[in-house]
């Protein structure tokens, strides 16, 4: 399912780099998706149903999808994610923990949980207003609207380093940009951290289907307490709880249910 995260694929990455990372002939790592189509296409959505209605029961799952993401948080040695396709939800919050990012062109980046009636809850409204405090705007509307931004946009942002010309390159790249880390790994601001003012703006995604007000109203809070939180533990936190919350409203079930029966969901009776 082009790279879906659940517990045994997380598993599987973080213990082939525990298994590694104190080993001396090994610089870092590098992450990239299988075959040509995806980096991470998110999260299983499979168990999301059994979730809906149980605040604390969603929010500790939030918490135990992010085991590999706060080990790379901690981690000594580099970790590149080569995206050779799309990051969407939980794949772009797996790549923005990582300590650089490089893509194809025709790669593409998007948070679309609120078109499913939910919130990114392991990182994504979090993450990137402490490490690329210039896109905040830009990731607002992702979160907000589901806008996706291609690889080109995201370079010119400074959130991708990098941009191959192909596949072969890409990891060529890779490997090259852990080199160039080994030292001087950035840190993800484990401070409070300012936001620009947003406007109020209507609930619909960049496709113009309108989304829930509720859920909207989720994300806007959390973004904003997470990013007054004073450690990056606090405001990851609130993440978690948010995304507990989303899971108690009626935009979740209706959201979910809509993406198993595969027909667009219908947020207006929800708010």
């Amino acid at each position: 399912a082009m790279n879906a995260l659940h517990d045994a694929m997380t598993d599987e990455i973080l213990a082939a780099i525990r298994q590694r990372e104190a080993d001396p002939g090994v610089a870092g790592f590098v992450i990239t998706g299988y075959g040509s189509k995806a980096f991470c296409a998110g999260a299983d959505i499979g168990r999301f149903p059994a979730l809906l209605g149980d605040a604390d029961a969603a929010a500790q799952y939030a918490r135990d999808c992010s085991r590999l993401l706060v080990h790379l948080d901690g981690m000594r040695k580099p970790v590149v994610a080569a995206l050779n396709g799309m990051a969407l939800g939980g794949g772009f919050e797996l790549a923005m923990r990582c300590h650089a990012l490089l893509a194809l062109r025709s790669a593409a980046l998007q948070l679309p949980e609120i078109t499913l009636g939910i919130v990114p809850g392991i990182g994504a409204m979090v993450v990137p207003f402490r490490r690329w405090p210039k896109a905040a705007a830009q990731f607002h509307a992702m979160l907000l609207h589901a806008e996706r931004l291609g690889a080109p946009a995201a370079h010119q942002l400074g959130v991708v380093d990098e941009l191959p010309d192909d596949a072969d390159a890409l990891l060529r790249q890779a490997v090259a940009r852990v080199h160039a880390l080994h030292g001087r790994l950035p840190n993800i601001a484990d401070a409070a951290v300012g936001l620009p003012r947003f406007d109020a703006a209507a609930a619909r995604s960049a496709e113009g289907r309108t989304l829930s007000a509720a859920i909207t109203g989720l994300i806007a809070a959390a973004v904003r307490d997470a990013a007054a939180a004073p450690t990056l533990g606090q405001a990851l936190e609130v993440g978690y709880r948010a995304f507990g919350a989303a899971a108690c409203t009626a935009a979740a079930r209706e959201g979910i249910t809509a993406f198993i029966e595969r027909r667009p969901p219908d947020f207006g009776a929800t708010g």
